[in-house]
């Protein structure tokens, strides 16, 4: 029987006191508990420190020595001292027996040829790519794909897993986000996250990618966690905050995917382009992207539109216990698959 690898858990915070204390609180409920947790925390105030007084679980608490996210999980890492470590959002809620998977399976492969494993955000997925979609997929990946769920290519663009194409629990990955992430502690002391300012967009990407060059990253079907996807700061100035995006993604798709000029440049405005005619244009995102689909019309399930978006029944039960909060299909008035690939439901 493989040993146990204890694993401890970093979180970087940054004016989220209340939602740390319910992360906190996820983390205490874990059926397999860590060996020790790190919150490092660039808040002006102590209402962060008060939250990690009263947490349910012993928890070392840091000042950031800058604001940044890259920097403040590099700085909690560096205190790390078991095999495994875990980076950890401040605005998650983790189902109690998430952390138990991806330590079972990391002390199953025990030549270490795995990496990394991510969690699974609950009700986000990456949708299969269909029509002009799937061709500027193509143009920007240079190679065809069924889904490029779970791919990193072109203009750092990274698409979540295609949840429902995966056959077993692991679904294989060129990146990982750090949302909700395990690695092996000797491999992300090796690279590290790339010391990105403020938000950090990418910085995930760049580190997880790097590991993946000598070791499989995979994402978790079934160990789940809510991204309450909190309001911040550092998201505050949208011009600041798209700058930003633009220099990381010019820095991954540069320093990881092996991008060099012109065709660097190239990829990257034409990523600018497409995104911004497919977020001010109704019409082009549902070009691009198409409209919702109707899987389930007054209790009845639509399987010919189910097939065309990949959906099983195993996935809509799923999906209507976690967001429609109901097992009966007789509830459910409307539940469609959106542009985004996640399913929304409308009840009776």
């Amino acid at each position: 029987m493989p040993a146990p690898l204890a694993y401890s858990v970093v979180i970087a915070t940054y004016e989220r006191s209340e939602e740390l204390r319910t992360a906190l609180a996820s983390i205490a409920a874990q059926t397999r508990p860590p060996a020790a947790v790190v919150v490092v925390d660039s808040s002006v105030d102590d209402k962060t420190l008060a939250v990690v007084q009263e947490a349910p679980l012993p928890v070392r608490y840091e000042r950031a020595k800058k604001p940044s996210s890259a920097v403040q999980r590099n700085q909690g890492a560096a205190l790390v001292t078991t095999p495994l470590v875990a980076f950890v959002d401040d605005d998650v809620f983790i189902a109690p027996d998430s952390f138990e998977k991806i330590c079972g399976v990391l002390e199953a492969d025990t030549e270490g040829k795995i990496g990394g494993i991510a969690a699974r955000i609950d009700g986000m997925q990456h949708s299969v790519p269909h029509g002009l979609l799937r061709c500027y997929y193509r143009l920007q990946a240079g190679y065809p794909h069924p889904t490029y769920g779970g791919k990193l290519f072109g203009a750092a663009i990274n698409c979540l897993p295609t949840y429902t194409e995966a056959a077993g629990d692991l679904i294989p990955a060129d990146w990982l986000n750090s949302t909700c992430v395990f690695y092996r502690t000797p491999l992300y002391a090796r690279e590290k996250f790339p010391e990105f300012e403020g938000y950090s967009f990418l910085e995930d990407v760049h580190l997880s990618a790097r590991i993946g060059r000598t070791h499989q990253l995979y994402f978790h079907r079934t160990a789940t966690f809510e991204h309450r996807d909190a309001p911040s700061t550092f998201k505050r100035n949208a011009r600041e905050l798209a700058r930003m995006r633009v220099r990381h993604q010019r820095v991954v798709a540069h320093d990881i995917v092996g991008l060099r000029e012109p065709a660097l440049t190239c990829k990257l405005l034409l990523h600018r382009l497409f995104a911004h005619l497919a977020d001010r244009s109704h019409r082009f995102g549902i070009l691009v992207k198409g409209s919702p689909d109707t899987i389930v019309r007054n209790g009845e399930c639509d399987l010919r539109m189910m097939r065309r978006n990949h959906v099983s029944m195993h996935d809509l039960e799923e999906d209507m216990r976690l967001h429609a909060h109901t097992d009966e299909l007789s509830k459910i008035r409307l539940a469609r698959v959106e542009r985004s690939g996640d399913i929304s439901f409308i009840k009776n």
